[in-house]
């Protein structure tokens, strides 16, 4: 990237467009307004507005000036830049000019939004441009395992599978980290966040009436819902996914220490590390979620109710979650 302009008032103001990000940007029709910095007046004007044709000349005229490191867009268009940007993650890990709170949101749309496209479709293609992301996130958290805390903030209380499955990623993640000290590896961070990630793919087979049901679950609905771990394996069998990490997500989220879970009634011993993290991320993104039969609960209020239930959680983990509840609380 460009040096920067030292002025701390236009950083506060303004983010920076690299050469790398305005490349990333539609040619004729940029999606924010574009600012230009005159050295010589010490202040910025815009240049174009968003949506507007650009000209050829135009174009040649921002791309020097983004190469000179005068080229700029408002903070405050943050959330429209936020949103195209998460469809190339990969500059997060070149570009220096983001916040991490700015970065952790933009990973946050790019996960919700390949979910989507996931679920609507579960092809090996929109399975490859998943993990593609996740080799992107499993690098950045990597590089500095401590940036997981700014990821936990973006969680979010929408109903939907897309946003629980993003959830449950980034609580699952920190745990992980908490619990190793940050020392992993990249490949077993990549299984990991696709794991936490698919591990819920099997509700799409459930029919949406008994997933929204407000009243009392009968047996076959139950059964129905139970059923869902089998709909996910099989659905990774037919994309070819055989990484035992994202199967043991898949296949034992609902298992629980004490063996009351399902679907295989495992106790403490037979149930994974993935599992057991998994397990406490889907339970505890599931109850600070809005749903059509109840509110969702306080975070630090869902962290504390499963760390209460030493029986069905593994312990360590709920105390490590309260522990994330309520730094983040505190942040």
């Amino acid at each position: 990237m460009a040096q920067t302009p030292d002025n701390a008032s236009l950083n506060e103001t303004y983010l920076q467009i690299s050469p790398n990000i305005l490349a990333s940007f539609p040619k004729f029709r940029p999606p924010v307004d574009l600012y230009v910095y005159d050295p010589a007046l010490g202040r910025t004007g815009r240049f174009h507005k968003a949506g507007e044709r650009l000209s050829t000349e135009g174009q040649a005229e921002v791309a020097r000036f983004a190469g000179d490191g005068l080229l700029f867009l408002l903070r405050d268009d943050y959330r429209i830049y936020a949103e195209h940007l998460s469809k190339r993650l990969g500059l997060l890990l070149v570009e220096e000019g983001f916040t991490p709170q700015e970065v952790a949101e933009i990973f946050f749309l790019a996960f919700r939004d390949r979910m989507e496209d996931f679920l609507a479709q579960p092809r090996e293609e929109s399975f490859e441009a998943l993990r593609k992301d996740a080799s992107v996130l499993a690098e950045y958290l990597w590089i500095d395992p401590a940036r997981v805390a700014f990821l936990t903030h973006t969680m979010d209380r929408e109903y939907s599978l897309a946003v629980h499955s993003v959830n449950t990623m980034l609580v699952g993640l920190a745990l992980y980290l908490r619990l190793t000290g940050g020392k992993v590896e990249k490949d077993v961070l990549v299984s990991l966040i696709l794991g936490l990630l698919l591990h819920d793919v099997g509700m799409t087979m459930v029919p949406k009436f008994i997933r929204d049901k407000e009243q009392y679950l009968v047996r076959r609905d139950r059964e129905s819902i139970e059923r869902h771990i089998e709909a996910g394996r099989n659905m990774l069998r037919r994309l070819k996914v055989a990484d035992p990490v994202i199967l043991e997500c898949m296949e034992q989220h609902h298992e629980r220490t004490d063996g009351s879970g399902y679907p295989d009634r495992r106790f403490v011993k037979g149930i994974s590390e993935a599992g057991k993290i998994c397990a406490v991320a889907d339970s505890f993104s599931a109850m600070i979620g809005d749903r059509p039969h109840r509110s969702a609960l306080d975070a630090a209020r869902a962290a504390e109710t499963l760390a209460g239930d030493s029986r069905k959680y593994d312990p360590k983990l709920t105390a490590l979650l309260a522990e994330v509840m309520r730094e983040s609380a505190t942040a």
